[in-house]
């Protein structure tokens, strides 16, 4: 296909994935507020309780004002939070070999003792402070680490694999993918979660005509830091997988060795991967990472940072952060893309 010069003289366009393409508030961010409830409730071993520990404005309000690009890194930073509002946990002795139903049996032990409830940890959280911190800190998972001591760290186990060792990401990916699919994909039964996955929430953001438009005048591609699965999954299921030449995934930015955004090389090799190295590449998101991700891709070649006020009740205060961030564009929705980039 030959594709023509835009409006703004682009020869690629990105996407982020999630908020721009694809609306998660029921699947990956019901997720993160679930895992972070079962965690605590069947891992560290709390008393279980009907509500909620974190609402879904909770989980939005520490992405977006905490700069999270990453809901496996949203989810950590959560459960770190709540892992300090314990009293002392004494460091359990972990079995000599590792898998997931003998950790979490051992966290158990170490905190089934515990004189604390989910219901105070409600009571008592504030997140909105919570977020303040890491964004002061530098934000992501890195100024979680900066703002949090290391109280009962211990009590999380999100490292390693997913069959094997990281009890957090696997408590993640079974409520996300459900139990067939789990199965399907790590070909082992899961072991938390036993129902449908939530990813079958998801809903279009953006409208597949303005992909359309914009795929015929030029090439468009995906950044995520998910596994390359379920990305193509998603797309798919909203019947905008043709739209796109290209999906640099969670596989790709491990054999490149390199970090998710924000940093520049997912952009960077997307952008090569369509043949526009040297030329002007444009990157969307939702997330401040997006913007800064962008930013630093423009150290190497031309790159146009556009953000979208979109998956959040307080657009005000994302705007002012894409502003203070450069963004070179600011949108109030991707559908508004057409205008702007095709004029």
């Amino acid at each position: 296909m030959t594709h023509e010069k835009s409006k703004l003289n682009i020869d690629c366009l990105l996407f982020a994935g999630n908020e721009i393409l694809v609306n998660v508030d029921h699947s990956y961010r019901e997720v993160v507020a679930k895992a972070v409830q079962i965690y605590m409730e069947q891992a560290v071993g709390l008393p279980s309780s009907q509500e909620p520990l974190i609402t879904l404005d909770d989980v939005i309000l520490l992405q977006k004002k905490g700069q999270f690009t990453s809901y496996w890194d949203l989810t950590t930073a959560f459960v770190m939070y709540f892992a300090e509002m314990l009293p002392p946990v004494p460091v359990p002795t972990f079995p000599s070999k590792f898998h997931i139903p003998g950790l979490m049996a051992y966290l158990q032990m170490a905190g089934g003792n515990l004189r604390i409830s989910i219901d105070t940890l409600r009571e008592q959280r504030d997140i909105a402070q919570l977020a303040e911190d890491v964004a002061n800190a530098g934000g992501g998972l890195d100024g979680a680490h900066q703002t949090l001591t290391r109280t009962n760290r211990h009590m999380l186990v999100s490292s390693g694999e997913i069959t094997k060792t990281n009890v957090l990401a696997r408590i993640f990916q079974e409520l996300y993918l459900g139990t067939t699919l789990f199965e399907q994909t790590y070909s082992q039964p899961a072991f938390v979660v036993h129902n449908e996955g939530l990813y079958e929430q998801e809903t279009l953001v953006i409208k597949p005509g303005i992909l359309a438009a914009l795929s015929e005048r030029m090439p468009l591609g995906v950044i995520s830091d998910r596994p390359r699965q379920e990305i193509e999954q998603s797309l798919k299921t909203q019947q905008i997988d043709s739209y796109f030449q290209t999906i640099v995934a969670l596989e790709d930015i491990k054999q490149g060795q390199a970090n998710p955004v924000p940093d520049a090389w997912p952009l960077l090799e997307a952008a090569r991967r369509l043949s526009s190295s040297g030329k002007h590449s444009a990157y969307v998101g939702a997330n401040v990472g997006d913007i800064q991700a962008a930013k630093a891709a423009n150290d190497t070649q031309m790159f146009t940072a556009i953000g979208c006020v979109v998956g959040t009740p307080d657009k005000s205060a994302l705007r002012e952060a894409f502003e203070a961030h450069k963004a070179n564009i600011i949108l109030g929705h991707p559908n508004h893309l057409k205008e702007s980039i095709l004029g």
